[in-house]
């Protein structure tokens, strides 16, 4: 099944948020009233994803002081969640193409609970999860757990659709993980109705990432801006590796994409990596676009 891009008119009208910066949880440098507001005012800071390892393997007395210091950081801010990203840890139920039917229908179980917590902090419109754990899949069997993550998401997705209003984003993996390939999400998307995509710009390591965006450009619903060198992921900042984003931002404008330029950089991985160059980086990357459109027309 070849996939190609769909065709629509080379225009940003109806994508006002591709123009809008968020960053991944941890990028604003504290969980305060004043570090949001601030990032929201200053910054040019929209949107925000939030990592749901906080509301998993933890007391319900733990969860709730997230939820209430969370809360009390985003009320008033300005701040809107875009996304929400499940747990992908070994260490509990956290992949729906796990050889165990136990695991698998556990976290099916689990996921939603953490979800059910994640509403209590707000709207989110996209649930980010991994096809599958780290691990090393090999060839013989990555059919075999596709057909189980296939059979799951079949479940999971109209679950989230009609129980919190948001779409299931399936992120594009590096290293011998599922979802490292074009293949596998040919058979995703041909297995699993209403299946989207996270496309996450620093993990193709064995093809080109803005051709694999071209590809499944009409099922990307979330992306994670980042740049990376090939020969692993980094999360660097965009313009410090070999992306190409003008190309990338190209196929984001004619598949109509409409989410924010969502940024998974944190200062652990790259020392700009705080929400303060976002914005800046965002405005830089869009001005190198539109060189490139005139080069091109």
């Amino acid at each position: 099944m070849l996939l190609g891009l769909l065709a629509v008119p080379t225009t940003v009208c109806g994508q006002k948020r591709l123009h809008e910066v968020g960053p991944v949880y941890g990028a604003i440098h504290s969980i305060t009233p004043e570090a949001y507001r601030e990032a929201y005012d200053r910054y040019g800071i929209h949107w925000i994803e939030v990592w749901a390892g906080h509301l998993s393997d933890g007391t319900e007395e733990q969860y709730d002081a997230w939820i209430d210091r969370f809360n009390a950081a985003m009320k008033g801010s300005g701040l809107k969640i875009w996304s929400i990203r499940l747990p992908f840890t070994q260490k509990s139920p956290n992949d729906l193409s796990d050889d165990r039917t136990e695991w698998r229908e556990a976290t099916l179980k689990n996921w939603p609970e953490i979800l059910d917590r994640c509403a209590q902090i707000g709207k989110f419109r996209v649930v980010v999860v991994h096809p599958s754990s780290e691990a090393r899949i090999l060839g013989q069997d990555r059919p075999r757990r596709l057909t189980q993550l296939g059979q799951m998401l079949r479940r999971f997705i109209p679950l989230v659709k009609k129980r919190y209003g948001a779409v299931v984003a399936v992120e594009n993996l590096p290293r011998g993980c599922l979802g490292n390939s074009s293949a596998d999400f040919e058979w995703l998307i041909a297995n699993v109705p209403e299946l989207k995509i996270c496309y996450d710009t620093n993990l193709m390591l064995n093809e080109s990432s803005h051709e694999f965006a071209e590809r499944f450009a009409p099922y990307i619903a979330h992306i994670h801006v980042l740049d990376y060198d090939g020969v692993d992921e980094r999360h660097w900042m965009p313009g410090r590796g070999i992306v190409e984003w003008p190309k990338v931002i190209d196929v984001l404008v004619r598949s109509g994409y409409n989410g924010p330029f969502l940024y998974e950089v944190t200062p652990s991985s790259d020392p700009r990596g705080r929400a303060e160059y976002m914005k800046q980086n965002a405005d830089s990357l869009m001005n190198c676009f539109k060189i490139y459109k005139n080069e091109h027309e």
